[in-house]
């Protein structure tokens, strides 16, 4: 695979479309580390994920886009807008990615259609290569992920080409070197979907407090949104919330932890380790040369989203919170798991589906569309319908 973005008077284009917060991190770091080579644009469509002001600022900071306003569409104008694009890069959740490729695919020329998860992405799953499978590249982080969405895409019958380079957030090369500091704070970094139980995020919050009286360290959650504001996946327990309800209730005297929105890598700071169940921060503090401590108390399982992590180094207890014991990670776990030499620059790969769209050569088979409307209108009914007539309606389809 070769290609090479053209010169300044002839620059590749790629729109990056987002709807959540985490998703437009991703989109505006990636696009940043293609370069001033590109001619490079973020969209958000609207969505009930929509970032909120603060969100937004911190999905953006020390990218191409900061400080500049981000245009907000409605799905419908997407196609207007994605005309004469070279690339379109549908960073968003499954379903909204598959309405960006359905507009995408209509277009002639059409543009090159990629995606990716924002951040770890294992386990991998069927759901989230259907959704994208009108895509000509799926961009994976690390070589197990690669291993584990070709063997899927493969099962699947999927044609799209499975990529893979490094978070654009993480910029270590070629692996990070701890870094030599006292610790002064340590930060927590939630996971919405787990752990799942109020009571198994109340001990988190617990044992958080007890490292805070015990050691005079500034203990911090560094939260992505507030109790009720939007973000990628639906928090049904909120940790502020959580910590209210304690300090309320005179579990918590309320002075032992800091809460937090905005950019994790402003929280990233020598003297600093970070916590967590499962979460990319995990990576972002490793690339930062701090120490890590991933919790295993409520399992290491893909359920959880942290199997990634064993292996590495870095799990350990509600104990090892408690004592402020944190870790560096195995060497070999680095280089097979989000810190590789990236042999090839994400912009040499991206170039390649570029030319190919200048030129005319990318089509989408009518058959793929006609499965992906087939999906986008059972996932309609889904969140319209009660459960007796989506049966109906979906019998009388067939």
């Amino acid at each position: 695979m070769t290609g090479s973005a053209p010169g300044p008077a002839g620059r590749y284009r790629i729109i990056a479309v987002a709807d959540s917060d985490s998703y437009l991190k991703f989109a505006c770091a990636t696009l940043q580390s293609l370069g001033p080579g590109w001619e490079r644009r973020v969209l958000l469509v609207r969505s009930p994920l929509q970032p909120t002001p603060a969100q937004l600022a911190a999905a953006t900071a020390g990218t191409f886009q900061d400080g500049r306003p981000v245009p907000v569409l409605p799905a419908g104008a997407l196609a207007g807008v994605l005309a004469g694009a070279d690339v379109v890069l549908a960073a968003a959740t499954g379903p909204v990615a598959e309405e960006i490729f359905l507009h995408a695919a209509r277009l002639s020329p059409r543009p090159a259609l990629v995606s990716a998860l924002p951040g770890v992405a294992l386990p991998a799953t069927g759901k989230a290569l259907r959704f994208r499978a009108l895509g000509d590249a799926f961009i994976t982080h690390s070589h197990a992920e690669c291993r584990a969405f070709s063997d899927l895409a493969e099962s699947l019958q999927q044609e799209q080409q499975i990529l893979v380079s490094r978070l654009p957030f993480l910029r270590s090369a070629p692996v990070p070197e701890p870094v030599d500091a006292p610790l002064r704070t340590v930060v927590f970094a939630p996971q919405a979907k787990v752990p799942v139980e109020r009571a198994e995020r109340v001990a988190i919050l617990q044992a958080l407090a007890a490292l805070s009286r015990r050691s005079g360290l500034t203990v911090r959650v560094k939260l992505r949104a507030w109790a009720g504001e939007p973000q990628t996946h639906r928090e049904r327990y909120p940790y502020d919330d959580l910590w209210e309800q304690l300090v309320e209730t005179r579990a918590a005297a309320g002075h032992e932890l800091e809460f937090c929105t905005g950019s994790m890598a402003e929280q990233l700071v020598p003297g600093t380790a970070l916590a967590t169940v499962s979460s990319t921060a995990a990576l972002e503090a490793v690339d930062a040369g701090l120490p890590v401590l991933v919790l295993a108390d409520f399992g290491v399982s893909e359920q959880m989203l942290n199997a990634v992590f064993d292996g590495s180094g870095l799990l350990g207890t509600l104990e090892d919170l408690r004592a402020g014991r944190f870790f560096h990670p195995e060497q070999g776990w680095l280089r097979e798991n989000y810190f590789h030499r990236q042999d090839t620059p994400l912009a040499e790969l991206l170039a390649f589906y570029a030319a190919r769209a200048r030129a005319g050569r990318l089509a989408t088979g009518a058959g793929r569309v006609a499965e992906a409307q087939r999906r986008r209108l059972r996932q309609r009914l889904r969140t319209l319908l009660p459960a007796p007539a989506l049966r109906l309606a979906l019998q009388l389809r067939r």
